[in-house]
């Protein structure tokens, strides 16, 4: 996670605090990442601690944790109809989610679950060892105020 933005220095709780606020109003496919900020992605061997939680569609998130590094999911449907909310699946749906996924529309629930997996399981001691990147969606079709419009 070189390439990411610093979370900023802050407790824990104010770690929480910045988690939920990012995560509000935000579109459909929106994926923010956390994990060491001195991780380089070519270190395939590497064990690495990291998050990552998915904007779903009528407010649902998905977290993902795992000890390796996650991929960006190729959702063929946001919707969150048929998902079980607010309960761990350790099922192994997703290769690369060694830890288990939780689907909730409680966006505190998502935040303090995630800042605890690196802060209570891995001993990390500080805000300031982790990165965020954020991966904004791609609109198929560009807005009508692009200035790029033919």
């Amino acid at each position: 996670m070189v390439d990411s933005t610093e979370v900023p220095e802050v407790s824990w709780a104010g770690m929480v605090e910045w988690l939920t606020g990012s995560l509000v109003d935000q579109p459909v496919a929106l994926i923010v990442e956390i994990g060491p900020n001195s991780y380089v992605s070519e270190d395939d061997d590497e064990e690495v601690v990291c998050a990552q939680i998915q904007v779903l569609a009528d407010g649902v998130l998905m977290l993902r944790r795992s000890r390796v590094e996650l991929g960006h999911l190729l959702l063929a449907d946001y919707s969150a109809e048929h998902l079980t909310l607010d309960r761990w699946h350790f099922d192994g749906h997703f290769e690369d989610c060694t830890d288990g996924y939780l689907f909730s529309r409680d966006v505190n629930l998502i935040a303090n679950t995630c800042v605890a997996w690196f802060r209570d399981n891995w001993g990390t001691r500080s805000t300031s060892e982790l990165g965020c990147s954020y991966r904004f969606p791609d609109e198929l079709i560009p807005s009508v105020d692009a200035d790029d419009v033919f």
